[in-house]
């Protein structure tokens, strides 16, 4: 048995991939693992706060491995690699793993507010 607990925020930010930039509504999740017998895995108002304070720099930015100037009122965020989904779930386990005792899960949606919803999970 496993006793865990995932925690998600929202927030809309973009990124540019294959040289296309556009935003999306993003759920973003952790998932922490507990001993099965404890009262509460991880507090989650806690793990919720560690979650936005990670994304807080990236609200009204894009992210893009390329600056290519202000688009929509949004500003250039730079990173090392293309910030595909991928690439943002391994930044956001980079942020968290430190920081949160029995991580084991995050993931990253992309909104279903059209007519699809991607996630990426990268799990230890």
């Amino acid at each position: 048995m496993r006793l865990t607990i995932t925690a998600a925020v929202h927030a809309r930010w973009g990124h540019r991939v294959d040289g296309l930039i556009h935003t999306h509504a993003w759920s973003v999740e952790a998932t922490v693992l507990g001993p099965v017998d404890c009262s509460k895995v991880y507090p989650a108002d806690d793990l919720e706060r560690l979650l936005l304070e990670t994304i807080e720099p990236w609200r009204g930015r894009y992210l893009t491995d390329e600056d290519v100037g202000e688009w929509k009122g949004y500003q250039p965020l730079l990173w090392e690699r293309e910030p595909t989904v991928e690439e943002i779930v391994r930044h956001l386990w980079s942020a968290l793993v430190d920081r949160v005792d029995g991580l084991t899960e995050v993931a990253l949606s992309e909104s279903s507010e059209f007519d699809r919803c991607r996630t990426v999970r990268l799990a230890a």
